[in-house]
């Protein structure tokens, strides 16, 4: 039998995230003069999505095949990250009519707008973006990592010290 409930909760996570990294593409986008809609930005986003993930396939398989050393695996994957970042620039630079340049700042400052939007969701109005991933298995690989105590409640912060201190990691 097929759990719904699972396959809810994973498209309307989609959906969530899909409308929030928009926001903040559509927002930085403007910031940089783009002429834009909020519609054409969700095009832009959608697309730079499939583009970057077919590049990123694409070059998993190629260093699937490629069985020679670990090394030359790696360079290969990195270069597919290397050409997925400037095909999804291209998609940017030609759906929103900007140059390199603008669409390099639109990517950097989408950034920057999804974490500030992703920290008034989660300590203002309480909605934890770790929450809508309720896997089991999910929440239990990342509850160690962050110190959540109960990831429906968001984080515990009470030891904030483990998170920063960066000086036992083997």
């Amino acid at each position: 039998m097929i759990d719904l409930s699972g396959i809810g909760a994973t498209i309307i996570s989609f959906i969530f995230g899909l409308i929030l990294s928009t926001i903040s593409i559509y927002l930085a986008a403007k910031l940089f003069g783009s002429d834009t809609s909020f519609l054409r930005a969700m095009g832009a986003n959608i697309l730079a999505g499939i583009v970057g993930f077919i590049i990123i396939i694409v070059f998993l398989y190629i260093a699937a095949a490629y069985k020679s050393s670990t090394e030359s695996i790696l360079l290969i994957l990195i270069l597919g990250l290397i050409i997925s970042f400037i095909a999804v620039l291209g998609v940017y630079k030609h759906m929103f009519n900007v140059g390199w340049g603008a669409a390099f700042g639109i990517i950097i400052v989408s950034i920057v707008i999804e974490f500030i939007l992703n920290l008034i969701l989660t300590f203002i109005l309480g909605i934890s973006i770790i929450y809508l991933f309720s896997n089991s298995q999910f929440q239990s690989f990342i509850s160690p990592l962050l110190n959540i105590t109960n990831i429906s409640q968001g984080f515990n912060l009470t030891n904030i010290s483990s998170l920063v201190n960066l000086t036992n990691i083997s």
